[in-house]
């Protein structure tokens, strides 16, 4: 007989240790994954967090910049008013007044905007938008959010109010017959990220209104 020869094969030995080395790839693989998972939603959310903040920006910008130095329409003054009152009406943490939207919007000619947080949910910001001239078909208001998650916010307004005194930074601009130079848009969201102060010029700076519902011979802002 001739000499025994054994088969070709692996020993258990050799078994044991690739399925180890095997074991120790697939845990090495998903613990990749998992980074790479992790990385990729954090791109994602921080993605989603600037395209947020550029809306915002975006909105403020353009509206702000286009404010309108119109009267109030005569449904929003007191009965015995003998002078009409200005349309922008700016508080701490609320704004009023009127301007146009984007030329891409269906709805045309100038709305009143009222820019505050919503009464049942204190950290969504929202904008309420009206037709400035109103009709017996005008529909109620549009309410559209703006900003989720808000933790603080502040406007603050910087000119001077037509009495010759020096301009400077009010928490305040009601009742005056000039609009501001300066609108300061302070925001904080509840997980405290980075947003820095926002100030945006006012383009027309008019002490004198437009006229009240675009009547010609309205009653001007006083200077």
């Amino acid at each position: 007989m001739g000499a025994y020869r054994p088969e070709n094969g692996f020993t258990l030995i050799e078994m044991l240790i690739a399925m180890t080395l095997l074991s120790m790839m697939v845990v090495l693989l998903f613990s990749s994954l998992k980074v790479a998972a992790e990385s990729w939603n954090a791109g994602e959310a921080k993605i989603i967090e600037v395209n947020r903040k550029a809306v915002v920006y975006q909105f403020f910008k353009r509206q702000l910049a286009g404010i309108r130095p119109v009267t109030a329409v005569a449904s929003q003054q007191a009965s015995d008013d003998s002078i009409p009152a200005p349309a922008f009406q700016g508080q701490r943490q609320a704004m009023h007044f009127v301007g146009s939207l984007p030329a891409s919007a269906l709805r045309k000619g100038l709305h009143v905007f009222d820019i505050a947080a919503s009464p049942t949910n204190p950290t969504t910001l929202m904008v309420a938008l009206a037709p400035y001239i109103q009709t017996d078909t005008t529909p109620p208001p549009e309410f559209v959010v703006l900003l989720e998650h808000v933790k603080a916010l502040e406007f603050s307004y910087f000119g001077g109010k037509g009495d010759g005194g020096a301009a400077v930074w009010e928490s305040e601009w009601v009742g005056l017959g000039v609009l501001p130079q300066l609108i300061k848009v302070s925001i904080r969201l509840e997980d405290d990220s980075f947003w820095p102060a926002m100030v945006f010029p006012v383009r027309i700076n008019a002490q004198a209104a437009l006229t009240v519902n675009n009547n010609p011979g309205a009653t001007p802002l006083p200077n």
